[in-house]
């Protein structure tokens, strides 16, 4: 059993990284612990945000770990939390190798995005196939765009790819589509086609996407394919800890990160909302800074006296303020 922490931070993406940054300035005593699982770690570039602009996911994240690296009080650990409860104090994370103590957590896992089966996929995802129309829609401007997916939304979803591509084409890979017929009247408006067969193959040229083949051995043409079939939030931590959470899975929380559940926080992917670089780390920075403020007035944790400069919490202004 380790000594107890101030804070864990479930996840080591943009929204935990953020959180762990401001967790260090105001000198309280953090563990990250990160997985390695971001998803979005495959891509070609990050877009859309200011001074990273077209910069690689993994180049991206090394900076941040090294701009968080350099407070004392943060420390890096690599692995995954596979059970979180309420104990003494604060909670007891469980990992494969050891059990740590926090008086506080914060959780920013993200979401699994649920990936249709068709040959080759993996080979092209971040390249070619994407999941984020917005994040990398302008990268198929002007192309031929193929859409997967087969629920209702995907023709809202469809239509939007038609700000960047020439033409897009639907194709449900074998699934029956479930737009009614206001969804089949608007597509057709605009030129999408659907197509209820599967995808057998995907042809390209070098790491190129030129196309793909169909069951019937049709070859639709598109150089840039985005898919939308559904998101798994990773909110096991959430929910045996008896946060709340929405109709879809994720972690509802107030203004500054918090949940229902006292001292625990969720950002990011995880969390309702936009599913953006640039918003995860707004939403973990939030989180971190309410996070900190919340261990005012409760004394260094455990331990922390032997480090070499103690990171002792200041009063609570409310409070101080409240007595007088």
């Amino acid at each position: 059993m380790s000594r107890m922490e101030d804070v864990v931070v479930c996840g080591g993406g943009p929204a935990g990284l953020a959180a762990a940054l401001w967790l260090g300035r105001y000198r309280r005593k953090t563990v990250v612990l990160d997985a390695g699982e971001q998803r979005n770690l495959t891509s070609g570039n990050v877009h859309g945000y200011l001074t990273q602009d077209g910069t690689p996911p993994s180049d991206l994240l090394t900076a941040a770990r090294g701009d968080v690296a350099k407070y004392p009080t943060v420390r890096f650990q690599a692995g995954i939390a596979i059970s979180a409860e309420v104990a003494a104090d604060g909670f007891l994370i469980e990992t494969v190798e050891q059990a740590i103590k926090t008086r506080r957590l914060i959780l920013a896992q993200g979401v699994e995005d649920i990936w249709p089966e068709i040959p080759g996929f993996s080979d092209h995802y971040g390249t070619s196939i994407f999941h984020c129309s917005c994040c990398d829609g302008y990268e198929a401007r002007d192309q031929d765009v193929l859409a997967i997916g087969w629920g209702e939304h995907t023709a809202g979803f469809a239509l939007d790819l038609l700000d960047w591509g020439a033409r897009v084409t639907l194709v449900t890979n074998g699934q029956q589509w479930e737009g009614d017929r206001s969804c089949e009247i608007a597509l057709q408006r605009h030129g999408v086609e659907v197509i209820e067969e599967s995808v057998s193959d995907l042809l390209d040229e070098g790491a190129r996407l030129t196309g793909a083949r169909l069951a019937s051995g049709r070859v639709v043409p598109a150089t840039k394919a985005f898919f939308s079939i559904g998101h798994r939030p990773r909110n096991a931590l959430a929910v045996a800890l008896g946060c709340d959470v929405d109709d879809l899975g994720y972690v509802t929380v107030g203004p500054h990160g918090e949940t229902s559940v006292d001292n625990v926080y969720a950002c990011g992917d995880l969390t309702p909302g936009e599913q953006l670089v640039q918003a995860a780390s707004s939403e973990g920075a939030i989180a971190g800074i309410s996070c900190a403020i919340s261990l005012r007035g409760s004394g260094p944790a455990p331990g922390a006296l032997r480090m070499r400069r103690p990171p002792v919490p200041g009063p609570d202004p409310e409070e101080e303020l409240a007595s007088e």
